[in-house]
């Protein structure tokens, strides 16, 4: 009866051939086997080969695959941390820029040497604490409120143009009423007829 290689399972093997043809492992004493194909156990050694490669490939991928969440884990990681230092370097760089000034002496420097007032906040942004004139629409659609030191009389004013895509600021505008003492910050825009703040929010 034919005989299975214990090594390979390579069958059949004649009952008189002493070596596997395939691996040259002796056969001699190897029982017949009557199915030609199975080791004791019930399963073919060839079939054990297949499975055991099988299972191989199957970690690896899901190996490769752990790894490629877990990097992608870090990287989202990383860039939350690069954005979060981004941020924290942009208002680093904005407070360094601010400059807190009163609406009197803001107007005072213009008033008394223009040129040397605009040199002065060119690039800043200016922190101004004065009181609202009036409010108001630009042509951009953009709300903005009028102030002064006090003196509604005084030609020189502060025009603070708000953040048209800043709604919560929108709102807040809205309500600012005449009289009322408030604090701007937003960035020097130049002279034009009055002094301009551009892009501003409400501190308080």
């Amino acid at each position: 009866m034919a005989k299975t290689c214990p090594s390979c399972g390579y069958s059949p093997i004649g009952p008189f051939t002493d070596n596997c043809p395939i691996c040259a492992e002796p056969v001699r004493n190897v029982r017949s086997n009557p199915a030609g194909s199975a080791l004791p156990g019930g399963m073919p050694l060839w079939l054990r080969w297949v499975l055991g490669v099988a299972t191989a490939v199957v970690l690896g991928v899901a190996g490769c695959c752990g790894l490629g969440m877990l990097r992608m884990g870090s990287a989202i990681k990383d860039a939350q941390e690069m954005m979060k230092k981004a941020q924290a370097k942009a208002e680093e760089d904005r407070k360094a820029r601010t400059v807190v000034v009163t609406a009197a002496d803001l107007l005072q420097e213009f008033k008394h040497d223009p040129a040397a007032a605009d040199r002065k906040y060119q690039g800043k942004n200016l922190e101004v604490s004065g009181i609202v004139e009036r409010r108001g629409k630009g042509g951009d659609g953009a709300s903005f409120v009028i102030l002064n030191a006090g003196d509604e009389s005084a030609q020189l004013k502060i025009e603070c143009f708000f953040n048209c895509a800043d709604e919560e600021d929108e709102v807040r505008s809205k309500r600012l009423s005449k009289g009322q003492e408030v604090t701007v910050r937003g960035e020097y825009a130049g002279r034009v007829s009055h002094v301009q703040v551009r892009g501003c929010v409400l501190v308080k």
